[in-house]
């Protein structure tokens, strides 16, 4: 039983930690954290699988790569666009014994476990009806195959978008906001550390022994997740605004509608995400890309595993620097600087063959050292931004219309992401190197996610910036507002030291295949284009500091 009490003080003296009418002793909020946190590692690890071993089970079969961004990301698209909305407005104004967000959570919990076993034993089904059913006919055991999985990752997508979509506005119903920072550095040090153990000891087995994988993870999602549904509480919530009005389906969606869509500022929070959606349907063939260098699945995931051993540390104090910063800038400065880089991958098309072992070191020690602090930082930065920017008591309804904005996105990016690469499939029949053309279709949309980040964060600094920031309602015009007296303009140079970090790490590793490529492994040519790249990032980065004086004008 959690140990917070509502309205009443807590019987244990001692600190006590609000969260509106829960009250929290310190030993309250150390199983508040406890529970959460091994909820977010069942949770974790349900949602890692899926998308980690389908993509490689559906081309294995030869299907297309338009099927899998379908699979991938049209299929969530289709859960958001239809679900998360409704589910958004009505979690926020629901009130019942369980709370406004749990009973959503409870009731689909059973089907979405249930689901990801059916996709583990999917072979099994397959084989089953085909020598029933299809035996001696041109109906191929393949073709039943792909047919359960698209029908199986439907129904694991239906059930999931309820505990995807409701378990992220928990936190704000029931987390000190003092804390908030401090708990999703250490919500993302779990959620790290199981993927690295995935990638580590797992991976390794997704083709060979896909069933059992889907069964475990089903299984522990079904006991973990359940248990730490059964030891958190909610508090008590005033009336929703519209008690007692009898409220029509049109008018509740004109209501979500007008309240959610009238904004400009809320509208460049939704693109902001919209477009980073549509660049991350890329990620789905990720791991083709790792392949065209010659890795293997163990290879492949040791390097992930490898390469967060020290994001874990960082996440024990990012929330520290978060809530130093403010998320929104913090965000602001990382996300500028990805967006400086984003076509950095060029260098691969004229340096075809790296040498797999040194490169698969460069890209760990990188990984590990130079660029984790920046990871942790911009993960933690971006899971409590959207707490800073949206209305608290309709912290659903608007994470709703995000939601289905990004739903649009992730739909129409899937296909995209498919066709592009399908496209080059023709002028490249054969192996992986086609994957490595990934950055031409990323790197546009990212720039284009920034220029509606970067207008957020104007809009912000004028609607208060660290201090007096409100939301602003839906008949506020951003664009008629002054530059504000008192704006503060100062740049955070404590805060761009974790850039320099990793731009650090970016020089030294051009300087590694400089100096490999004219003393190990003559080839001048190669060695002229790692200099290049060296010279280029440096003065990509002075730019990147110029931008950030810019971006902090009054």
């Amino acid at each position: 039983m959690l140990t917070a009490t509502m309205n009443d003080r807590p019987t244990t003296p001692g600190k006590e930690y609000r969260c509106g009418t829960l009250v929290y002793t310190q030993r309250g909020l150390v199983a508040l954290f406890a529970w959460m946190l091994w909820g977010d590692f069942c949770f974790t690890l349900m949602d890692t699988v899926v998308p980690s071993i389908m993509p490689l089970k559906l081309r294995s079969l030869d299907a297309p790569n338009l099927l899998i961004g379908f699979v991938m990301t049209t299929l969530p698209g289709i859960c958001n666009i239809t679900i998360t909305p409704w589910l958004s407005f009505k979690s926020d104004r629901h009130r019942g014994p369980l709370g406004r967000r749990m009973p959503f959570i409870v009731y689909t919990l059973p089907f979405l476990a249930l689901s990801m076993v059916a996709i583990g034993f999917s072979g099994d089904l397959a084989t089953w009806m085909h020598t029933a059913f299809f035996a001696g006919g041109s109906i191929r055991q393949a073709q039943i195959l792909i047919l359960l999985l698209v029908v199986f990752a439907a129904a694991y997508e239906f059930f999931n978008v309820f505990v995807n979509t409701v378990y992220w506005y928990l936190f704000n119903d029931i987390v000190p906001e003092q804390w908030m920072g401090r708990f999703m550095g250490w919500f993302r040090l779990v959620g790290t550390l199981t993927s690295a153990a995935y990638n580590f000891f797992v991976f390794r087995y997704a083709e060979s022994h896909m069933r059992e994988i889907f069964l475990g993870a089903g299984l522990l999602y079904l006991l973990g997740f359940g248990i730490m549904c059964l030891k958190i509480r909610e508090g008590e919530y005033p009336p929703p605004p519209d008690e007692g009005e009898h409220q029509g389906l049109l008018k509740k969606i004109r209501l979500f509608a007008r309240e959610c869509f009238t904004s400009r500022f809320y509208w460049y929070v939704f693109l902001t995400y919209a477009f980073i959606s549509m660049s991350g349907a890329m990620g789905v063939f990720g791991v083709f890309f790792l392949k065209s260098f010659g890795f293997t699945l163990a290879d492949i995931g040791k390097m992930g595993a490898v390469s967060a051993i020290t994001v874990p540390l960082c996440f024990l104090f990012t929330g520290f620097i978060v809530d130093k910063f403010h998320p929104i800038r913090v965000a602001a400065y990382l996300g500028a600087f990805d967006a400086f880089f984003v076509f950095g991958n060029w260098i691969w098309l004229v340096v075809p063959n790296p040498p797999t072992v040194v490169f698969l070191w460069i890209i760990i020690i990188h990984g590990a050292v130079f660029r984790a602090l920046l990871g942790a930082t911009k993960d933690n930065a971006e899971m409590t931004r959207l707490m800073r920017l949206l209305p608290r008591e309709k912290y659903g309804q608007y994470s709703g219309a995000m939601a289905l904005v990004r739903a649009f996105a992730i739909m129409a990016g899937g296909l995209l992401a498919g066709s592009y690469l399908d496209l080059w499939r023709r002028v490249m029949p054969e192996g992986d190197f086609l994957y490595r053309l990934n950055f031409l279709y990323t790197g546009p949309l990212s720039i284009l996610a920034f220029s509606f980040h970067y207008r957020t964060y104007r809009a912000w600094k004028r609607l208060g910036g660290d201090t007096h920031y409100t939301p602003p309602d839906m008949s506020l015009e951003i664009a008629t507002l002054p530059p504000r007296a008192d704006a503060d303009t100062r740049v955070r140079w404590k805060l761009v030291a974790i850039t320099a970090l990793t731009i650090t790490g970016a020089l030294l590793s051009n300087l590694v295949w400089v100096i490999y490529y004219l003393r190990y492994d003559y080839n001048l040519h190669h060695a002229v284009i790692f200099l290049v790249s060296l010279v280029s990032t440096a003065l990509i980065y002075l730019l990147y500091l110029r931008f950030l004086k810019y971006m902090e004008r009054a």
